[in-house]
């Protein structure tokens, strides 16, 4: 179940519940972040829909409009269970006391959800990359001062975060093996000699990237940071942690979690193949998982909203939570789930469609971004 399959199912229930047309319903993302303790994702539409049909309410003192409304919907999306709507057919909906209407997936739908995220491009933004064009790619090195190299990098992730949502199709994004090569660091670069060139040569282009887009301010103070020695504009002199291969470098770990996500199922598949992963067990593993899916639910609001606000460390930080969120599920112990304490290999073999579907969405986002997703340890 995708956030766009949830917000149609729940947009036909508020339809059949007030006899309105499509165009009088407001599109509202689904959110895995706003839903109860044991739901799966939560809508809010009925707070943006009470104002539209509150002349189809009771009269006042009848109760709360946003619980009025919330109400009918889930009873009209119960009916349509009922009548054989497998789209559905959730585990439980309810209407919470913010008004809100919480829905439980079943397991089916959490492995569907899982399934359609590895396929990164169409989950995120709804269709296949199968445009025309060329996606922008600015030549950072050619800036003078690292803040004119920072706007190139920022115009470049605008530009691209709004081709891939935008009317049109998208033009095809990445393919096949990437290394860790970094044409900055790993030649000696004659041209490279202005205090952009430098810090490119010292740092990387895919740590610069992500250095330039992950702060808010169009024009970052002097020494200003986004964590702990981060630097919002890096010098040569003053690299902080963007120049280390280490997980103080939010550049290097998302691109780490990518690789190893992608050499988890590797591991995986080599496992099943020889015969080593037969005990691994079958039962449901969602509890173990919830947080990260909850993050790659969201992933298609987050880019959404990033478009939409023109701001691209709204992506920065959403691809950062993922790669926590994954690290966490990854590094967490397999012990009394088929596998053993601690593995790794075991992990992915219990559960190959979460880093299936962790890759997916991270080698699009850093696409966006313009930066290189690693599909090597």
């Amino acid at each position: 179940m995708t956030p766009r399959s949830l917000e149609a199912v729940v947009r036909r229930a508020a339809r059949r519940a007030f006899d309105i047309d499509d165009a009088d319903v407001p599109f509202v993302w689904p959110r895995a972040d706003q839903a109860g303790d044991r739901a799966d994702a939560s809508v809010a539409l009925p707070l943006r829909l009470v104002g539209r049909v509150r002349d189809r309410l009771p009269g006042k003192g009848d109760g709360d409009p946003r619980l009025l409304v919330s109400g009918r919907i889930v009873a009209q999306v119960d009916s349509m269970a009922e009548e054989g709507d497998t789209d559905a057919g959730f585990a439980e909906v309810v209407a919470d006391a913010r008004g809100f209407v919480d829905v439980t997936f079943t397991c089916l739908q959490r492995e569907n959800l899982l399934r359609a995220a590895a396929d990164g491009p169409r989950f995120l933004t709804g269709r296949a990359w199968t445009g025309t064009g060329e996606w922008p790619r600015t030549e950072l090195h050619e800036a003078g001062p690292v803040a004119q190299a920072r706007r190139y990098a920022r115009a470049d992730a605008r530009a691209r975060i709004a081709m891939a949502v935008g009317a049109a199709p998208p033009p095809p994004g990445s393919e096949g093996e990437v290394s860790w090569r970094d044409r900055y660091l790993d030649a000696d670069r004659l041209d490279l000699y202005t205090p952009a060139g430098r810090v490119l040569g010292r740092i990387g282009e895919d740590s610069a990237r992500v250095a330039f887009c992950r702060s808010i301010p169009e024009r970052p103070r002097e020494n200003e940071t986004t964590g702990r020695d981060l630097p919002a504009l890096p010098s040569a002199e003053h690299p902080g942690s963007w120049v280390r291969f280490t997980d103080a470098n939010p550049a290097f770990r998302m691109r780490y979690a990518h690789a190893h996500a992608l050499s988890s199922l590797r591991w995986a598949r080599e496992g099943r193949e020889s015969g080593r992963c037969e005990d691994v067990g079958a039962g449901c593993r969602h509890r173990e998982n919830a947080a990260v899916r909850g993050l790659l639910f969201d992933g298609p609001g987050v880019l959404e909203t990033a478009a939409r606000r023109e701001e691209p460390h709204i992506l920065v930080r959403y691809l950062e939570a993922l790669t926590s969120a994954y690290d966490e599920w990854r590094t967490g112990s397999t012990a009394g789930a088929g596998g053993a304490d601690g593995g790794e290999p075991a992990r992915a073999a219990l559960d190959p469609a979460l880093p299936a579907a962790v890759a997916g969405v991270l080698d699009t986002g850093l696409f966006l971004l313009g930066v290189s997703a690693p599909t090597r340890l």
